[in-house]
């Protein structure tokens, strides 16, 4: 993600706990203080702007900018082609090969 798509993932997952809580309005109010002061919630109008249609427009958004980009470089074993737990990894967890 960008800096811009994780603080805005960052302000919804703070707002998505708090308004799932069983926390009293008072206290609500409270740690709304604090997350802005901590940088979990912002006000940012741009960064609002990334979360207007919701968070599964959101998400569908990074994985299509993500999925275009060609900038992933997959790590398949070079035997049976299957992706491999790591980008780094050197031994397939499916047929065993190990090409270190």
């Amino acid at each position: 993600m960008t800096k811009e798509e994780g603080i805005a993932w960052r302000h919804w997952s703070t707002s998505y706990k708090m308004k799932h809580s069983d926390s009293s309005p008072k206290q609500i109010e409270s740690r709304i203080k604090i997350s802005l002061q901590n940088g979990w919630l912002t006000e940012d109008p741009k960064i609002l702007k990334l979360l207007e249609n919701g968070i599964d427009k959101f998400e569908e958004s990074i994985a299509l900018r993500i999925d275009s980009s060609n900038s992933i470089d997959y790590n398949n074993c070079p035997k049976c082609e299957k992706l491999t737990r790591t980008p780094k990894a050197k031994q397939c967890r499916y047929c065993k090969h190990d090409w270190h």
